[in-house]
């Protein structure tokens, strides 16, 4: 055993597993993604002819981009000030049925995405007669762009509440109590102490809420065609889906397709290397202090407003639209299956999810690692960049792009399986690393520095220092990947078209008008997920106690 962790421990393995790590991100996770881009290098002249020289195409694009980055910043901005107070009450607060409610706010990921804006749209918005929304839907929005921001919340408050409540727990509460001590009020304590020091967590959920609003784009298809008047409003991924169902009829749609994915991903990523610049270079307005003010809101009625108020937002603007579509197993009469498919279907679902996850982990830690403690290297700089970028392009032009790409290098179905796993984890993997490197960036590096200086291997002071303060965040990161993988439609099905997952078998009968069998597999799949997170919860918590 000693032998084994010296040579784990040698400079040379350490070499060699961080060059298998680099190449395993290129090669599996970035050239099949950005595979698109090729056809745009060789072929820019279509380009020019069906795209730039024609004014009403160009139009449709800038429209529809524009009204893209409108909807992610207004969602991720909700998303910060009702995500904090939530991420808040997980990590400080304690009362009973704490764990049940943890894992609710991951719920609205494991229901598919189409599903999701079914369920959402009969909630929120006016829609025909011939849907039946039940009669206490609300039916309240006739806005396309106000229903899509609603949502996206849904898709996205999840991921901004774990990343800060990830990092929230790496943060010592003793430096809150000392300031106590010192005279500071609960409130002063928190903003002036805590909050600057989770900028990373910010960064991360900023990061994962923009891509999530930038890239939805099944959920937001089935959202806008079930509302009344939607008028045509398109955003960016929407209009990739709809061209890439032309694409088999009409062959020039193609650089028209190349063109916008190119352009979502070029300013998506110039503006998410800007915001990662100012929110770390920005400092919070930290050393003023109003300490009358500040007393009376940190007792008495305001923290429980606060918390009153960010867990009836949880339940108004987030569980309930998102698990409106069992309204229909209630108020329409019952209607026999057959069941057998989808329990084959979900049966491969957690399986492909499973070893998803597990190739995250094993692959996306070491590389989270890399580029929390490589930032003097250009290399490590490149990398962080190039981690973002399967999370930003739409689902759309990333099945697409994943399905050529996988489909020239296999060349046949045979390998199904492995072609469903190998794309999902193109799309997940960036959501451990991301998690994981935020919470090692908040870490002070002397912690390994001293155990090594007593003599521990770098296997060790990993395994002994740095592993304990960042379990949490891996978890966050597994959940998003597990979740992810389990709710993804789009992507597996550029991949595999008549792929046997549960979100395939459940959009099927979505676009067949078969609502009430869609939310009665809507259930089993969501209690099911619900009782396998609970686990997964609880076998983590028993093994890192």
């Amino acid at each position: 055993m000693d032998r084994l962790m010296e040579v784990i421990s040698s400079r040379l393995f350490r070499k060699v597993w961080w060059l298998f790590i680099i190449i395993f991100f290129i090669t599996i996770v970035i050239i099949p993604t950005i595979w698109i881009l090729s056809y745009v290098l060789t072929d820019w002249s279509s380009i020019q002819k069906f795209v730039l020289d024609d004014p009403e195409v160009m139009g449709t694009i800038t429209d529809a981009i524009i009204a893209s980055f409108e909807i992610a910043a207004i969602v991720t901005v909700i998303d910060i000030i009702v995500g904090l107070p939530m991420a808040w009450v997980l990590v400080r607060k304690e009362f009973r049925g704490k764990r049940y409610l943890d894992t609710l706010i991951d719920m609205p990921l494991a229901v598919p995405t189409a599903a999701l804006g079914f369920s959402c749209a009969i909630f929120w918005a006016v829609t025909p007669s011939d849907v039946h929304a039940p009669d206490f839907a609300l039916g309240l929005i006739d806005s396309a762009f106000v229903l899509i921001i609603l949502l996206h919340v849904v898709f996205s408050y999840p991921y901004m509440v774990r990343s800060l409540a990830a990092i929230l727990e790496q943060i010592d509460v003793t430096y809150e109590t000392a300031g106590r001590v010192l005279g500071a009020s609960r409130l002063t304590a928190a903003r002036t102490i805590t909050l600057p020091m989770f900028r990373a967590g910010l960064v991360t959920g900023i990061i994962l809420c923009l891509a999530r609003s930038l890239s939805e784009t099944g959920g937001t298809m089935i959202a806008l065609a079930t509302m009344a008047n939607a008028g045509g409003f398109e955003t960016g991924p929407t209009i990739i889906g709809k061209w890439k169902k032309l694409v088999q009829t009409n062959p020039d749609i193609v650089p028209q397709l190349a063109f916008v994915s190119i352009l979502l991903i070029a300013i998506s990523l110039v503006l998410l290397v800007v915001l990662k610049v100012i929110v770390m270079k920005v400092r919070l307005p930290a050393g003023k202090v109003w300490p009358k003010w500040e007393r009376t809101l940190s007792r008495g009625w305001a923290p429980f407003l606060k918390d009153s108020s960010s867990t009836a937002f949880l339940f108004i603007f987030v569980l309930i639209p998102s698990f409106f579509i069992f309204s229909y197993v209630i108020v329409l009469p019952y209607q026999s299956a057959e069941w057998a498919r989808f329990w084959d279907s979900l049966m491969y679902s957690f399986v492909i999810a499973g070893v998803v996850t597990l190739i995250d982990i094993v692959m996306g830690v070491p590389m989270a690692l890399y580029l929390a403690r490589g930032h003097g290297s250009r290399l490590a700089q490149g990398l962080d960049v190039l981690v973002n970028v399967p999370l930003i392009v739409p689902t759309a032009a990333l099945g697409y792009s994943l399905g050529v790409f996988w489909s020239d290098i296999s060349g046949a179905g045979s390998l199904e399986f492995l072609l469903v796993v190998m794309a999902h984890v193109a799309f997940t993997y960036p959501l451990v690393v991301r998690n994981v490197a935020g919470a090692v960036e908040e870490i002070d590096p002397s912690f390994e520095e001293t155990a090594r200086t007593l003599g521990a291997k770098p296997t060790q002071a990993f395994k002994r220092v740095l592993y304990p303060m960042i379990k949490t965040s891996i978890l966050a990161g597994a959940i998003m990947a597990f979740t992810r993988s389990l709710g993804e439609t789009g992507a597996t099905l550029a991949v595999v078209a008549d792929a046997n997952t549960a979100p395939v078998y459940i959009v099927n009968l979505i676009n067949a008008e078969q609502f009430y069998l869609a939310g009665l597999a809507c259930i089993v799949l969501i209690i099911v997920s619900y009782i396998f997170m609970l686990l997964l919860r609880y076998v983590t918590k028993r093994r890192a106690g």
